[in-house]
C-alpha cells in the first residue's frame, strides 16, 4: 500500500480519510477478484476465471474445430498422436482484438495470447509420445472507470482501475499406440498450473480539496490440480473417420502466497469428432463436446457460479494450388456454437463465431504455416443491450523435422 500524503486537515481528518481510502481500494479488490459483471471487466468473454480458449491449433481452429480429435497438435485426444510418422514441433500466436457495445458506449481492448505449444515424438512405428502446454483459461483485462467517492463531507473525484493477468494452464504429457491397422488409443496426464495477479488501484486526479498520491493493492494467486484423459481414433471405412475422448478430472487448488484459499474439480469434458474424406483433395468435419464445468464451484466464490456448456462445430479443408514440388496449400472454413463457462451478471454468455484460413507447406513438406482468421460474436440475452465482438488472428508454425 503507497503512503497518503495529505497537506490539509488535522490529524483526525487525515486518518479518517487514509482510514476510509483503505476501505475504499478493499472494496475495489474485492471486486476485482470476484467480479461478474461485463461493466466490471468491460467485456462479456473473461468473467469468473477466464476465457476458455479451446486447445486447438490454429488449423483446427479454422474449420471450427472439426478436426481438434484428430489433429496431433491441438491438445485435446491423446490418441491423434499415433498418426505421427517423424518428430512435430507446434507453435502457436493468437491476438485478439475486442470490442465491447454498451449502453453507455464502445469499449476497445487487444489482448495477445500464446495458447498452445506441443510436441510429438514417434518411438516406434506404433509407440508415439507427446508433450503439449495449453492455456485452459485465459483471464486478462483491464478496466479503468472514473468517479466521486465521498470521504467524510468531501466528494473526491476518482479514477479506479482494475487489472488481472494470467489464467490456467495444462501441462500434458501423452502416451499414443496404433494396436492395429485402423485404430488408434491414447492417454494423457494432466498438470494445472497456472497464476492470476489481480490489482486494483485508486488515484485522485484532483489536488484542489485534497492532496493524495495514488495508491494501489495487487494479490496473487496460484493454481495446482490434475487430471487423466483417454482417447481412440478409429477408421471403420475408407471414407470416414471417428474419434472421442475423454478427460476426468482431479482437485484443483488455488493458493495466495503459501495459504490455501479455496478448491474446486478441474472440469470433466467429453468430445467426439467424426471426419468425411471420400473425395479427393476434400475432406468435411465436424464435433461436439461437452465440458462439466461446474465443478469448478468451489474454486471461487458463489458469484462466480460456472455453468456446464456444449461446444459444436464444423468445417471444410479443400486442398489448393501446389507450391513449386509442395503439396497443395489448405484452404479452410468453418463455424462454430458454444456457451462460455462463466455468465456476466447472472446470464449465460454465448458465443458464435465463423472462420477462415489456409495452410501454407514449407520445406519439402518438413514445416507448414497456418493462419487462420475468426470473427466471434458474444451475447448474454439477459443483459439488454451488451454486446462483444472480436477478431482473432491465429498465427502456428508446425515443425517436421
Amino acid at each position: 500500500m503507497k503512503p497518503v500524503n495529505l497537506n490539509r486537515g488535522s490529524c483526525d481528518e487525515r486518518g479518517g480519510i487514509v482510514h476510509r481510502s483503505v476501505a475504499v481500494l478493499g472494496a475495489l479488490v474485492a471486486v476485482a477478484l470476484h467480479a461478474t459483471t461485463a461493466r466490471a471487466q468491460a467485456n462479456l468473454s473473461t468473467q469468473g476465471f477466464g476465457y476458455p480458449t479451446g486447445q486447438l491449433s490454429t488449423a483446427a481452429m479454422a474449420v471450427g474445430g472439426g478436426t481438434g480429435e484428430f489433429d496431433p497438435a491441438s491438445a485435446l485426444n491423446p490418441a491423434a498422436l499415433a498418426s505421427l510418422t517423424r518428430p512435430m514441433i507446434h507453435l502457436q500466436f493468437d491476438p485478439e482484438f475486442r470490442s465491447v457495445s454498451t449502453p453507455e458506449g464502445t469499449d476497445h481492448t487487444t489482448t495477445m495470447r500464446f495458447p498452445l505449444l506441443s510436441a510429438g515424438l514417434p518411438i516406434t512405428s506404433r509407440f508415439v509420445l507427446g508433450l503439449s502446454f495449453s492455456r485452459l483459461l485465459d483471464r486478462t483485462w483491464e478496466s479503468t472507470q472514473t468517479g466521486l467517492v465521498n470521504i467524510g463531507d468531501t466528494a473526491l473525484a476518482t479514477t479506479e482501475t482494475f487489472k488481472t493477468t494470467g489464467g490456467i494452464e495444462d501441462l500434458q504429457v501423452d502416451a499414443a499406440w496404433t494396436p492395429f491397422s485402423g485404430l488408434r488409443a491414447g492417454v494423457g496426464l494432466h498438470a494445472y498450473t497456472g497464476q492470476n495477479q489481480v490489482t486494483a488501484a485508486l488515484a485522485f486526479p484532483d489536488t484542489l480539496v485534497v492532496k493524495a498520491l495514488p495508491f494501489s493493492e495487487t494479490e496473487t494467486y496460484n493454481y495446482f490440480g490434475e487430471g487423466i484423459s483417454f482417447g481412440v481414433d478409429a477408421r471403420p471405412s475408407p471414407l470416414f473417420q471417428i474419434a472421442a475422448s475423454a478427460l476426468v478430472g482431479g482437485t484443483i487448488r488455488a493458493h495466495r502466497n503459501d495459504t490455501l484459499q479455496s478448491k474446486g474439480n478441474v472440469p470433466p469434458r467429453v468430445g467426439v469428432g467424426v471426419s468425411y474424406d471420400g473425395v479427393a483433395g476434400l475432406t468435411l468435419s465436424g464435433h461436439a463436446q461437452w465440458i462439466g464445468w461446474s465443478q469448478m464451484a468451489g474454486l471461487g466464490s458463489p458469484a462466480v457460479a460456472p455453468q456446464n456448456a456444449w461446444d459444436f462445430g464444423g468445417g471444410v479443408e479443400v486442398v489448393g494450388p501446389k507450391v513449386a514440388a509442395e503439396r497443395g496449400v489448405v484452404l479452410r472454413v468453418g463455424g462454430e456454437t458454444r456457451t462460455l463457462p462463466f455468465p456476466a451478471d447472472g446470464s449465460i454468455v454465448r458465443e458464435n463465431d465463423i472462420s477462415a484460413g489456409l495452410g501454407i507447406p514449407l520445406g519439402v513438406q518438413r514445416a507448414a504455416f497456418d493462419l487462420t482468421v475468426q470473427r466471434a460474436l458474444r451475447t448474454a440475452p439477459d443483459l439488454g443491450g451488451i454486446s462483444e465482438a472480436a477478431w482473432v488472428l491465429s498465427l502456428g508454425v508446425t515443425v517436421r523435422p
